[in-house]
């Protein structure tokens, strides 16, 4: 099935529109795509959901957003929710919110100040977290630089809970783990880390670290 080829896709109040190849998707309000779609450039205020697959260059969402099938882009930005029921690929993604990842997360780089819970594999070159908002919990992550802090301006601390973190560079804060592995590894406060596998550095704020060890270089 080809899919028609639109300009763009308009959507002020509440409505359910087709999918389609579109420059340019903009939603004011409450709006449903019932198929797949493709677009240069997506901008919401308020809500919609993408019933298909989406592949959308460049997203501004300011509200929620939720998808159904597989999600390609190149930069989201979102301040909200996004929901991503099956898998999520991108290169950015910067959020200020909550983030629901139904299958595996992969990303270039990922810089948000709120939540997240995502059910597989979160895999991101660059890693940056505030958790804020609320507790959040992944299967895995794997990356290069992760660094996951808890820092709210309510001084109150929100935690990370996760199966796996694997990395070259560690930073963590607030963050129960059953595996912590990687090059360099920093524990931060309030961090409870069944074992920890490290190969250059290792340094911790808490003083009853357990089952350390460290392995060869590959």
């Amino acid at each position: 099935m080809t899919m028609k080829k639109n300009k763009n896709l308009k959507v002020i109040g509440e409505g359910t529109y087709p999918g389609g190849d579109y420059e340019k998707i903009k939603v004011t309000g409450q709006g449903e795509i019932s198929e797949d779609v493709s677009s240069q450039e997506t901008k919401i205020i308020g809500e919609c959901r993408i019933k298909g697959m989406a592949s959308m260059d460049q997203v501004h969402v300011i509200g929620k957003l939720s998808i159904d099938e597989e999600t390609k882009s190149n930069r989201i930005k979102v301040i909200g929710e996004l929901t991503a029921r099956k898998s999520m690929k991108a290169d950015t993604l910067d959020m200020r919110g909550f983030l629901n990842g139904e299958g595996n997360v992969e990303l270039e780089k990922m810089n948000l100040k709120g939540g997240f819970n995502i059910t597989g594999l979160l895999n991101v070159g660059d890693l940056l977290v505030n958790l804020q908002v609320a507790p959040s919990k992944v299967g895995e992550i794997g990356g290069e630089k992760i660094v996951i802090k808890s820092r709210s301006f309510l001084k109150r601390s929100y935690t990370l809970e996760a199966e796996v973190i694997e990395g070259d560079n560690i930073y963590l804060e607030y963050t129960t783990a059953k595996i912590v592995r990687g090059n360099d590894i920093e524990i931060g406060p309030n961090c409870h880390i069944e074992k920890v596998e490290y190969r250059s550095t290792f340094t911790s704020k808490e003083k009853n670290s357990k089952n350390i060890l460290q392995i060869n270089q590959i």
